[in-house]
């Protein structure tokens, strides 16, 4: 197997990195085509759902005899755009050093092609007269890097992802396997003022006024928060974006702040929004004639922790100590994803990350992804689909 499986990883990814899929502008066409192609050619039949315009899921599943949960790949087709700094081709794959160069190679075309070489290899033990016993579903989704996440949300309203599922999304975790992700909510927090002439601003309302002060008391707020986590850390909340006032000479009637909050358990989304509004209405008592309005921007993403007891992470603990020879250790991460996002949604434990690459790579010019590490996670994929699926007594 790992000779074959190894190869066709590699070889995949360098096609995927050449199927441009940004977001924005939010086109996974081409590559939900090629998606479809290869499970076709594998002998897969293929789901294809409508997201939005020119924005279709693509799934697939080998189809066991059993009636316990799948294990299903979920994994977004979409990158970051390529943007500026790049010293070749971010859409020309290469092969230097040990590495393959190109936008999405570690975000996640990688791990993707690792996945897939995984399904082609237990199709073909199957067409060879091994028994499936249980079910592996691939779920190919759109729109993961906005933040929004609608493809994954599409995939477990069409019924492809359940709460007793065991999810494994393939981002970039240098093939530790992630438990646990903090909360990731985002809020716009306006303050609304009154305008007036600058040299007459006991006239007006100052609605930057209001808002300078309420970053600095929410950045105080969360940095007394008592909680933390062994495998999260600390909360933390940045305010990434600031626009307010529109002439020098006039006091500001309106000062829009965009919030990214990262947060731990046992804090829950209403908390934060609960710390934000209090805050907000404090800057609002200093500053006479302001008002405020708040709002969540995104879908609830609270912090999720799968079950490292359960069977789900038992047998993928077991796979890679098998394949990698060290005794494995959950790991957590201060981003979100669509395994976050699944298990938000469905309530299930059994949603981990785990995938080739260095996260430090994502989203940066000359993105790569080392080609041992892409070949160590074909393997465990390989070897963690065979163990799930197939019958013990399978040739």
């Amino acid at each position: 197997m790992d000779a074959a499986i190894e190869a066709q990883a590699v070889s995949l990814t360098k096609e995927l990195i050449a199927i441009p899929s940004e977001n924005p502008t939010g086109d996974e066409f081409a590559m939900a085509d090629r998606m479809e192609a290869f499970f076709r050619d594998i002998g897969l039949e293929v789901m294809r759902e409508r997201v939005a315009e020119r924005r279709e899921n693509v799934t697939a599943e080998i189809t066991g005899t059993g009636s316990g949960p799948a294990l299903v790949f979920l994994n977004h087709m979409d990158t970051v755009p390529a943007g500026e700094g790049w010293s070749r081709d971010p859409f020309h794959p290469t092969e230097e050093e040990g590495k393959i160069w190109g936008r999405g190679s570690c975000d996640m075309k990688g791990g993707i092609a690792a996945g897939l070489a995984a399904m082609e290899n237990l199709k073909l033990r199957i067409d060879g007269g091994a028994k499936a016993r249980g079910t592996v579903r691939c779920c190919m989704v759109v729109d993961e890097e906005s933040g929004v996440m609608t493809g994954t949300e599409a995939a477990i309203a069409h019924g492809h992802i359940n709460a007793e599922d065991i999810v494994i999304s393939c981002e970039p975790t240098e093939l530790a396997l992630v438990t646990a992700q903090k909360g990731a909510m985002w809020f716009e927090l306006v303050f609304h003022g009154k305008s007036a002439h600058a040299a007459a601003p006991h006239m007006g309302a100052d609605a930057i006024h209001a808002a300078s002060r309420a970053v600095v008391a929410l950045q105080e707020a969360v940095a007394k928060l008592p909680y933390e986590d062994p495998l999260l850390g600390r909360c933390t909340m940045v305010t990434s974006i600031i626009e307010g006032g529109h002439k020098t000479n006039v006091v500001s009637e309106r000062c829009a702040m965009q919030i990214d909050s990262r947060f731990v358990p046992p804090l829950r989304t209403g908390d934060i929004q609960q710390i934000i509004h209090e805050k907000a209405a404090e800057a609002c008592e200093r500053v006479n004639g302001v008002e405020f309005s708040l709002r969540a921007t995104i879908a609830d993403r609270p912090p999720v922790t799968a079950d490292t007891g359960g069977a789900g992470a038992r047998l993928i603990f077991e796979t890679l100590k098998e394949i990698l020879g060290a005794e494995p250790e959950p790991a957590g991460v201060s981003y979100y994803s669509d395994a976050g996002m699944a298990a938000a949604q469905t309530g299930s434990r059994n949603c981990f990350l785990l995938g080739p690459g260095n996260i430090e790579q994502a989203h940066t010019p000359d993105e790569f992804i080392e080609i041992d590490s892409l070949k160590k996670a074909a393997r465990v994929y390989g070897r963690l689909l065979e163990k799930f699926a197939l019958d013990e007594n399978s040739p």
